[in-house]
């Protein structure tokens, strides 16, 4: 019920918003690219992402100049593969007389599945040169046909006919002409259904797509009142783009030796408003790779354990996907506002975790020595919490570039407050042994960003 209140006071304001405004309704129609992402896997084996079509159609209308609502119908077809972990082993003494392999690979199971979606998003956009837009909501599936194979599951379940989900998209457009624009799109898709009733496997994938957007009900430039267009506070507001690097590892108290750093990417968008000369608020969106390697002898695949039965030489790295939305103050300080420095509060929703890398186990015997690989590619989406909260410091330099545009490079630390590890999940799952464990992300990214003005300045 509270959502459908939040719901229903984000559109009262938007319409408060908009008067005064002509809204426009504006059409899109793309196509593009898929890549599955299954949830919810058991451990052992690695779905693979595999590419897949999907093209489809927007409607949407803008309530003012940056918020809107947007529906349409979008149809794909999503391709799943699973690979099981593979084990080789080596003999001694050698058998010359052995003629078989040396390894050897369980079955490999397919599923193809075709849906016809309905999106329900709330829509937000932030005019530039290259107009930013920022899409968030529901989306709601219809299994149109699919297939299983016989080699993953000894029985295939029945698969559900209908599935709802979230749906999280930014992307840009630039302008052909002052109707038409050319778009792009990266969107990541979450099912919340079991996609079989004999699993706990959802749906996933990330899409890739490029439009052509049409604008109805806008009036032509000569026919705008100047004095209309001119908005004083859209002209505090810029959009920054950004990429860079994560370092990234496990913030636990106990056992932090056995724990080592790993890298990830990082990926977004900041909208910074402008509040008074040197200072401003920054928010936006960046989907970031975090997690931790762990090269030690242990009998669990992401976690520091010398108790239990077979006992591994274990060379792997926890991944964590997030959505990252920061809340920051900015200070500008120095000549021409060059230096920088920021400090806020972020909120991270989890898209995805899993563990990877390799394991070799040992076992002597009076006939001969035996040494087994597994390769590791655990789904741990069940085992971290959905959100994780911290805070962000973050300093740099903010460099002209081309008279009309901005590059920054920044350094930035993050931690989180919560220990992320599922502990209840894991214990229902595995031994009490497994369950003590501790997850706390601590970050430092290496971030270059580049700020577009305003469209006209």
């Amino acid at each position: 019920m509270k959502y459908y209140k939040a719901l229903t006071c984000l559109f009262l304001l938007g319409l408060c918003n908009s008067a005064g405004y002509s809204q426009t309704i504006t059409t899109v129609l793309y196509s593009g690219v898929n890549f599955s992402d299954i949830h919810g896997q058991d451990f052992g084996g690695k779905w693979k992402s595999k590419p897949g079509p999907v093209q489809g159609f927007y409607l949407g209308l803008s309530l003012n100049k940056s918020l809107g609502i947007q529906t349409g119908i979008n149809f794909s077809t999503v391709y799943y593969e699973y690979v099981p972990s593979s084990y080789s082993r080596l003999y001694y003494p050698v058998d010359f007389n052995f003629t078989g392999p040396d390894y050897y690979y369980q079955g490999v199971g397919k599923m193809d599945f075709s849906f016809i979606r309905v999106p329900l998003l709330f829509t937000v956009h932030v005019p530039s040169i290259i107009q930013f837009n920022m899409r968030a909501g529901l989306i709601f599936s219809f299994l149109k046909d699919h297939s299983l194979s016989n080699d993953y599951y000894s029985a295939p379940g029945i698969a559900k006919k209908t599935d709802f989900g979230y749906m999280f998209s930014t992307g840009i457009s630039y302008p052909i002409t002052n109707k038409i624009k050319a778009a792009f799109n990266v969107s990541y898709l979450t099912g919340r259904k079991h996609l079989l009733e004999s699993s706990n496997l959802r749906q996933g994938s990330s899409e890739y797509v490029l439009g052509i957007d049409y604008e109805f009900l806008k009036k032509n430039k000569k026919d705008i009142n100047p004095e209309l267009v001119i908005d004083s506070t859209l002209k505090k507001v810029t959009v920054t783009y950004w990429g860079g690097v994560n370092i990234s590892w496990n913030g636990l108290d106990s056992d932090r030796s056995k724990y080592s750093a790993t890298t990830g990417p990082a990926l977004g968008f900041s909208v910074n408003f402008l509040m008074e000369p040197g200072l401003s608020f920054i928010t936006g969106v960046s989907f970031e790779r975090t997690g931790y390697s762990m090269k030690d002898s242990s009998a669990s695949f992401f976690k520091y354990l010398n108790k239990g039965t077979p006992l591994y030489y274990v060379d792997s790295k926890v991944q964590m996907d997030y959505a990252l939305i920061p809340l920051l103050m900015n200070l500008s300080f120095g000549k021409s506002k060059i230096f920088f420095f920021n400090s806020g509060p972020w909120l991270g929703l989890k898209l995805n975790a899993r563990n990877v890398g390799v394991a070799y186990n040992e076992i002597r015997s009076e006939s001969g020595y035996t040494v087994s690989k597994t390769v590791i590619y655990d789904d741990l989406e069940r085992y971290i919490k959905d959100n994780d909260i911290g805070w962000i410091f973050g300093a740099g330099i903010s460099v002209p570039f081309l008279k009309r545009y901005k590059v920054d490079l920044a350094l930035r630390y993050s931690t989180g407050f919560k220990n992320v590890y599922n502990k209840t999940i894991v214990a229902e799952q595995q031994s009490s042994s497994t369950a003590e464990h501790e997850i706390r992300n601590r970050t430092i990214s290496f971030l270059i960003g580049i700020t577009i003005p305003q469209a006209g300045h």
